[in-house]
This record gives C-alpha cells, sequence and structure tokens, in this order.
C-alpha cells in the first residue's frame, strides 16, 4: 500500500520506527524525511514557530505536507503519529477514499486544536486505557495500542558495565524532582536526551551526558547500565510508553512506576521491576546491586517477551488487519 506519514523521520523516533518498518513489510511509505536533533529540539525555532502561528493562524507544515501529497499521489492510508491535523485536511482525504488512522503515542493531554475529536478519523489507537474509553464513549473508533521497540537496533547486544541508574528522555518537572532526590541519596546516575530546560537544576546539568542516544548506542547505554528508571509526566495515566519496549528490546533492566497496564505487556518480577514509592525504588536499586546473576535472567526475560511481542512489525500487521 501507499502509506502517507506527515512528519519528519528523528532518529529513532517514533516516525522513523513505524516508516522504517512498513517499508521493511514491503510498503511504499510518504513522510517528509530525516531532521536533525539539534533542529527538532531548536529552542528558539519552536518560539518563532508559536509566535507565527499565533499572529497568523496558518495550516502547518505536515499538514501543507498532506494536501500536497495526496494531490500529486494516490495514497491508500493517512497514518498520522502523535499529530493534530485540521478539520479540512483530514476531510480532504476522505473524499479521496483515503483511509485515516491516528495513531497516538503520546499523553493524551498534549493534543492541540480538537486533536483525536474528528468525525473524520476511521481508527484512533491511543496507549492510555482511559482515554481510550472516554474517545469511544463519544463514538469515536478508539482502542489502545500500546508503542513498540525495533529489533533492528533495540537488541540485547551489551552487557552491564557499570553502576549507574540510565534516565533517558526529556527532564520536565516531575522527572526533574525524582532524578534530585536519586542525587541526594548518592545514586549513581546516566542521564541521557536532548537540551535540558534553561531552569533546569545545576546538579543535573552538572551530570547530564548531553548526547541524546538512538539506535545501537541506545542499546549499548541501556544495556551497561546498572538499570534503566522508567518515569512518565503527571499527565500519564494508565499507559506503558514506548521507553518501556526500547528498555527491554535493548536488554536492559527496567525500572518502572507501577500501573496496572504493565501487566498487559510485561510480568512485574520477572520481565520488568517495579516500585511504588521512591523508598521502594531505592530498595530495587539496591537489589540490583546485590544481586546480579538474578538481574540477568529479568534482562533476559524482558529481551525475549520484547522480540516476541512488542515490536513495530507486530503492532502494525494488527493495525493493517483491520482495513
Amino acid at each position: 500500500m501507499k502509506i502517507l506519514i506527515p512528519n519528519y523521520t528523528l532518529a529513532d523516533s517514533f516516525t522513523e520506527n513505524v516508516s522504517f518498518t512498513l517499508i521493511q513489510m514491503g510498503h511504499e511509505v510518504f513522510d517528509m524525511g530525516g531532521i536533525s536533533i539539534s533542529k527538532a529540539y531548536s529552542k528558539i525555532g519552536r518560539v518563532v514557530k508559536e509566535l507565527k502561528n499565533k499572529a497568523f493562524p496558518q495550516l502547518s507544515e505536515q499538514e501543507k505536507f498532506v494536501l500536497k501529497t495526496i494531490s500529486n499521489f494516490k495514497i491508500d492510508v493517512l497514518l498520522s503519529l502523535t499529530q493534530s491535523l485540521d478539520e479540512d485536511v483530514l476531510l480532504a482525504c476522505k473524499q479521496k477514499g483515503i483511509i485515516t488512522i491516528s495513531w497516538w503515542g503520546d499523553t493524551a493531554a498534549n493534543m492541540k486544536k480538537m486533536g483525536l475529536f474528528s468525525f473524520h478519523w476511521d481508527f484512533v489507537y491511543i496507549k492510555d486505557a482511559f482515554a481510550a474509553k472516554k474517545l469511544r464513549s463519544l463514538q469515536i473508533p478508539a482502542e489502545q495500542l500500546f508503542e513498540a521497540m525495533n529489533p533492528y537496533w533495540h537488541k540485547p547486544s551489551f552487557e552491564q558495565q557499570n553502576n549507574e541508574v540510565v534516565i533517558a528522555g526529556s527532564f520536565y518537572d516531575y522527572r526533574q524532582y525524582l532524578t534530585k532526590k536519586l542525587i541526594d541519596n548518592n545514586i549513581e546516575l546516566g542521564l541521557y536526551g536532548p537540551p535540558l530546560p534553561t531552569w533546569s537544576d545545576s546538579r543535573i546539568k552538572r551530570i547530564h551526558k548531553q548526547t541524546y542516544v538512538v539506535k545501537v548506542e541506545k542499546a549499548k547505554v541501556f544495556g551497561q547500565g546498572l538499570a534503566v528508571l522508567n518515569s512518565t509526566a503527571m499527565s500519564e495515566f494508565n499507559s506503558v510508553n514506548c521507553r518501556a519496549f526500547e528498555i527491554a528490546g535493548c536488554g536492559g533492566l527496567h525500572i518502572m512506576e507501577n500501573r496496572s497496564s504493565i501487566i498487559d505487556c510485561f510480568e512485574p518480577g520477572k520481565e520488568v521491576l517495579t516500585y511504588d514509592s521512591f523508598d521502594e525504588l531505592l530498595a530495587v536499586i539496591e537489589r540490583a546491586k546485590k544481586y546480579p546473576y538474578e538481574m540477568k535472567i529479568i534482562r533476559a526475560s524482558g529481551a525475549k517477551r520484547a522480540h516476541a511481542e512488542h515490536t513495530y512489525e507486530k503492532r502494525l500487521s494488527y493495525i493493517l488487519s483491520k482495513l
């Protein structure tokens, strides 16, 4: 099929992993091409764009790309990945007989404009069970579907080499506070991700690696650390994020905040370690240091489960089977 994905392919992003996998599956993909990490996370660029949109409301680059592409090519499916698209853009797709699918990988709180609330979505997939239920209550065709990992580069290729608890991603308020408490308790940390906010704590700035890890490098960092701590923002509810599947796929020792959706993906205690409080988190980290052989078994079990059940090919095969 000819599948339109209206976004840039930042390295190891949701968009790149989906585009890459669809091509491996034999489909033709139309996306917006690669974008550098520096450009994708440019603070100046983001401010300029926001000011411009407020002063001169207009279609986004992605929405313009959709209209241009469907005018020039016979597209079968629009697959929107964590993007809000203008109602008229979606309508234009429907008028051309294009199947419209939204796979929302972020918290529902980050939707812009009308987001998923459109009559023109044929299928909506979102990682949060509560959000899916709320959408269905308004007769929007939504169901819970998690993100995934890419076995082409999220591989268990590295053994533990240090005692760092790895934290990777954006350092928003909750993650910063959690990190500061770990620093206060003398936990050795490996901090990775995009540029830190200007308001970041000085101690976090001092130890942050200033490195955005992707693909094989991500597998190396996750595999060589003592563990990888997977925390989520306050706006996350009953969901499991893509990081969970990547950590497991890379053979990292996955430590995650406890929530009921985890049991749909991994077996706590055997494939992932969970905690309900900060004291429990410290106890889990201490256990990881004390029993390396036991942790090795958990790493291997998590990796086996991820590669068997939580790949992008598995998720996309399910989505396409519904068409």
